[in-house]
């Protein structure tokens, strides 16, 4: 039994990371956003933005309020935001749904 045990309680460290863990979507979040969101997106001197989608994203890094423009592409924005939505991915889905209904 003891085997067993042992072995339920490493599973967790022997599967392998989620897609997007250590990505270019977690890396371009560290490099442009960590500093004032955090490094879990939770906030700090900016707000929380676990959950934001591509549309969130964009609009953000265009430079609002306190944020700066940030100049990155398109496959930045997506990454970022597509390791943002992993983050929370209920808030992202509901989102999702409630962009859909605006862009009809």
């Amino acid at each position: 039994m003891r085997p067993f045990l042992l072995f339920t309680l490493c599973m967790p460290a022997l599967t392998p990371l989620p897609f997007w863990a250590d990505g270019p979507g977690q890396t371009q979040f560290v490099d442009h956003c960590a500093a004032c969101h955090g490094l879990h997106a939770l906030g700090g001197n900016g707000p929380d933005i676990q959950g934001s989608t591509l549309r969130d994203v964009t609009v953000a890094t265009r430079g609002m309020d306190q944020m700066p423009e940030i100049d990155l592409s398109e496959a930045e924005r997506r990454a970022i935001a597509v390791y943002l939505m992993s983050l929370s991915p209920e808030i992202a889905a509901q989102k999702l749904r409630f962009e859909s209904q605006i862009a009809r």
